[in-house]
């Protein structure tokens, strides 16, 4: 069964990269539409500024980070949403390349299954809850 702490931290993930999502298409659109970006240069710009937004909410909303935050744990929070990315792009080209899908469905599918790996990295992994000692420690 999901402990409530962990169902509380999915659910503000699920805000966190809602508001994520509509950064990153905001400034793409305003980046190819306004500024003048090609698509592919505009997503790099999109995706590094929806990075910022979401790191700053996850390490203090989702995860609600007591450690201070540096840069370790940053570039580890860049590492996984970078290999998220790429693993939602290989998903979603496979999808397409085959006609499984079409491309909405195949975004759809990828992003789910990015979003789960993602969240289970940052959890397990960059913002991982150290163990609070209580009493001696058992040993062998």
């Amino acid at each position: 069964m999901i402990s409530r702490a962990l169902f509380g931290k999915g659910a503000r993930f699920i805000v966190v990269g809602t508001l994520g999502f509509l950064t990153d298409a905001s400034v793409l659109w305003l980046t190819t539409h306004k500024a003048g970006f090609d698509p592919y240069s505009g997503r790099l710009i999109s995706f590094s500024i929806a990075l910022l937004v979401t790191w700053a909410l996850n390490s203090t909303f989702t995860f609600k980070n007591s450690e201070k935050r540096g840069k370790r744990q940053f570039g580890s929070y860049v590492t996984v949403q970078v290999s998220s990315f790429c693993l939602n792009y290989v998903i979603y080209s496979a999808l397409v390349w085959l006609g499984w899908a079409t491309p909405f469905i195949a975004l759809v599918i990828a992003s789910l299954i990015a979003m789960f790996y993602s969240f289970t990295a940052m959890n397990m992994w960059v913002f991982k809850e150290e163990q609070k000692k209580s009493g001696p420690q058992k040993g062998p």
